[in-house]
């Protein structure tokens, strides 16, 4: 006889078995996706890594001008695309950043010593002005000073033409202070002179480079504002065009063109002829050709990294004192 327990027993069991009936086919169905997904996903997790260490290894082989080259160019307006759409701070990181890497550039890169010098006055004039949008410390152009240099291995020729361009600038600044000419003081005048001084005991010539002296036409025409002849078009003040014209003197050196070194910091800045700053940058150079066609041919990592800083620290300074920054005046 059956009773209420078993009944009831027995009501329950039939329950579950129609529950368990319904639900199986579900479970069975995920279950078997799951499976086929585990299926799908296990070959690609093997074959994932190879792929990954593929590209670690060939980021590695980069080497030091390659990897300069990569980290300025991402903090360089001009040359990054996600430039613009990155936060302030994040810009003002990466530019200034981009200064030393654009100096590595220099030292590191076969011919890209002018391209690295002037980027990175570039970048880190832009650096400059961002920080200071941003109220924090903002780097600015470092001192110029050979003070402790022992030795550039560069050419004769090629220092011999610097040394006349910071001598040059440092006539045409003397000459502005003592006209009472904004930014132009003594004591940057005094800079470039001693610049001079120490790059022409440095470069080994037998003949002095320097004249002193030289015209003042322009200087006493334009003392405020003149338009640089080494870029058509582009006026700005007189002060920044002179030390613009000094570190173009630099990169022309060092493409081994002395005569065009003398004549675009002369005709840029105005303070003398391109005629006889080029004859005086020959005669020197041309005094010591022989001793020094190996030297310029290579000059060391070293030198190169040292006059990058220099060169990129008198056209920083020419920004600051409102020459263009656009690659339009920088790069032509």
């Amino acid at each position: 006889m059956q009773t209420h327990r078993d009944s009831a027993v027995g009501v329950r069991a039939g329950g579950l078995r129609a529950v368990v009936a319904r639900l199986l086919p579900r479970h069975v169905s995920r279950l078997a996706a799951i499976a086929a997904a585990c299926a799908l996903v296990a070959p690609l997790a093997g074959c994932a890594a190879p792929h990954l260490e593929s590209r670690n290894a060939d980021a590695s082989k980069l080497g030091t001008c390659e990897s300069a080259y990569l980290a300025a160019q991402t903090g360089t307006p001009a040359l990054s695309d996600g430039y613009a759409a990155m936060p302030t701070m994040m810009r003002y990181l990466v530019t200034r950043a981009a200064g030393e890497a654009w100096i590595t550039v220099a030292s590191a890169c076969t011919s890209r010593f002018a391209e690295g010098a002037m980027r990175s006055a570039q970048v880190s004039y832009a650096a400059e002005t961002l920080g200071a949008a941003l109220g924090v410390a903002s780097p600015t152009p470092p001192t110029v000073d050979y003070g402790d240099v022992v030795r550039l291995d560069a050419g004769a020729d090629a220092l011999s033409a610097m040394s006349l361009a910071e001598d040059r600038a440092g006539f045409a600044l003397e000459v502005l202070a003592a006209r009472g000419v904004g930014n132009a003081t003594l004591a940057a005048s005094d800079n470039h002179k001693t610049a001079a001084q120490r790059l022409f005991s440095l470069s080994g010539a037998s003949k002095d480079p320097r004249q002193k002296v030289y015209a003042v036409d322009q200087l006493i025409a334009h003392p405020d504002t003149i338009e640089d002849a080494a870029a058509p078009g582009v006026t700005a003040p007189t002060v920044a065009v002179i030390e613009m014209d000094c570190a173009r003197a630099y990169l022309d050196a060092m493409r081994g063109d002395d005569g065009a070194a003398g004549d675009s910091g002369a005709s840029g800045s105005g303070t003398t002829s391109g005629t006889d700053a080029g004859s005086s940058t020959t005669s020197a150079g041309s005094s010591e050709a022989s001793d020094s066609s190996d030297a310029a041919a290579s000059p060391s990592r070293k030198t190169l990294d040292w006059l990058a800083r220099m060169a990129a620290a008198r056209a920083w300074r020419a920004m600051e004192l409102g020459y263009p920054s656009a690659d339009s005046a920088l790069f032509r």
